[in-house]
């Protein structure tokens, strides 16, 4: 007869190997825009006609949904619950498909986990080229995230003083439309790839700051980053580079801020004996399947950076139980 701790252990291991399968069930209703559709009560039926799926086969993913607890079912009638109309309705100031839709993107890295591991390498090779489709879905899926986390950051450290803002590596300009928006004499700088900085535009202007922010075109590899910034941001960018490329970033960041100026570092820190935590040591599995250099990085490796830089004693800042902030002035 099983022990307890084997039956608890035993339902951890289901739980572990079949969760793929939930992930799957939002990924296509994701993609096929049900959500929407199930802000008013709607029938199986109705549902496969609008988005062209065969009536039985909706019906039992509409029940996996509800499984899911994202939607509720009454009398053969589906609606949202309030976590899907509050994230995955677009429009709404929760809204998540965009990154939902770039996770289900990946899903063929994950499949070949094993060839990665062997090889050390990336499934498609170093830097893969996303798609116009998959680019603008990985942009603007940063942008469903970052809202929340640039809200968070605006409560925990006080950027009133700030003038000048460097967003590297900025996206869609998520942080600083959020700094902007909260400081009214700061003026922010995305700098970015062309193709970034265009969907980056688009966001400026929908927040009506077209008049305060500028954009710098480049690879932050290989490119300087300018001068005359009194605050530089590092967003969710160094878990996408190897160590001495963060290094080199870490140096032109140096270089481009005046003296006095404040450097942040916000990623998924791990702890420095990698103790966790869980998510950041998962993320960097992630990172190295999507294009073999990533990583997640300990404090001691961005203070090691951040000192050979030149910056002063850095301190750090929690943002979330994964997301922390590293914190530098330049002497």
């Amino acid at each position: 007869m099983a022990s307890t701790n084997e039956r608890e252990w035993g339902t951890h291991i289901n739980a572990l190997s079949t969760a793929f399968m939930k992930s799957h069930v939002l990924f296509a209703a994701n993609a096929a825009g049900v959500f929407a559709l199930l802000e008013e009560p709607r029938g199986a039926s109705e549902i496969a006609q609008r988005v062209g799926w065969d009536a039985r086969a909706a019906r039992i993913l509409l029940d996996a949904l509800v499984s899911l607890e994202l939607i509720a079912q009454t009398g053969g009638l589906y609606r949202n619950a309030p976590i899907a109309s509050a994230c995955l309705v677009p429009g709404k100031t929760g809204y998540q498909g965009n990154i939902v839709n770039h996770i289900s993107n990946t899903v063929n890295q994950w499949v070949h986990v094993d060839e990665t591991l062997r090889t050390g390498k990336a499934l498609h090779g170093e830097r893969h080229q996303r798609t116009p489709e998959e680019l603008r879905a990985f942009i603007l899926g940063m942008n469903d995230i970052g809202r929340t986390s640039a809200r968070e950051m605006l409560d925990v450290i006080d950027l009133s003083s700030f003038r000048n803002l460097l967003d590297v590596g900025g996206g869609p300009a998520t942080y600083t439309i959020a700094f902007l928006a909260a400081h009214p004499a700061m003026r922010g700088t995305v700098f970015d790839r062309p193709d970034v900085l265009a969907i980056a535009r688009e966001q400026v202007h929908e927040a009506g700051l077209d008049g305060r922010v500028s954009y710098a075109a480049g690879d932050l590899t290989t490119d300087p980053l300018g001068s005359g910034y009194d605050l530089i941001l590092v967003s969710n960018i160094i878990h996408s580079y190897s160590s001495d490329t963060n290094g080199a970033l870490v140096r032109k960041c140096f270089d481009a801020l005046d003296s006095g100026g404040t450097l942040i570092i916000k990623d998924f820190l791990t702890e420095n004996d990698r103790s966790g935590p869980a998510f950041s040591l998962m993320f960097a599995l992630r990172m190295l399947l999507a294009n073999g250099e990533g990583d997640t990085y300990s404090f001691a490796d961005i203070e090691s950076w951040t000192q050979a830089a030149g910056f002063a004693d850095g301190r750090v800042v929690d943002l979330t139980p994964q997301t922390r902030l590293w914190v530098v002035r330049k002497p």
